[in-house]
């Protein structure tokens, strides 16, 4: 179901950024992309950064933090977004799980975030390639790409063991008739 992922040694350094793009390019603004042949994947074309959707800049690199100090409590500071390339080399993965997010080697589940609107986001996991794909809902009918990652961190994976048997046994109220299709 998922190609190999993309050998970006093979590919000029100078060049990495457009290389990559031109797959976010096809899979998102060029050709329209739809989860369930109903929702939208919109690439907010909108909001870009260096001429790229923000959203591009999502599924190829990670955010930077570091816990600081400010007055008597501990608080996450940026250190601003780097290249991820185990992100990068699986871009391609993104449209592929989009697509197939039905088959058997995929963990589809919603989660409750603990961000300050309490946003619901439907996670696409690829448990056995480790990769996760999140979407958050824009509309009745259309929805935007928050991230994709691939999970090197043990405990992330079993944090997502948690949530995908969390939802599977409907054990969070707030997620009940939370579904998009």
């Amino acid at each position: 179901m998922l190609s190999e992922p993309l050998q970006l040694g093979k590919v000029d350094a100078t060049q990495l950024i457009d290389f990559l793009y031109g797959f976010f390019h096809r899979d998102f603004v060029a050709n329209k992309t739809y989860l369930n042949q109903s929702i939208y994947i919109d690439p907010r074309s909108n909001r870009l950064d260096e001429g790229k959707e923000l959203d591009f800049w999502h599924l190829t690199s990670r955010e930077n933090k570091r816990q600081v100090r400010e007055g008597n409590r501990w608080v996450w500071k940026s250190e601003g977004r780097f290249p991820d390339f185990a992100r990068s080399e699986r871009i391609e993965w993104v449209k592929q799980i989009l697509e197939n997010h039905d088959h058997a080697s995929i963990k589809l589940f919603y989660h409750q975030e603990s961000n300050s609107k309490r946003d619901i986001r439907l996670y696409l996991w690829a448990y056995q390639h480790d990769f996760v794909v999140i979407l958050q809902k824009l509309g009745r009918s259309s929805s935007f790409l928050v991230t994709s990652f691939y999970l090197d961190d043990g405990g992330k994976r079993k944090d997502y063991e948690r949530r995908f048997c969390r939802y599977k046994n409907k054990e969070n109220r707030e997620l009940e008739g939370c579904e998009w299709f």
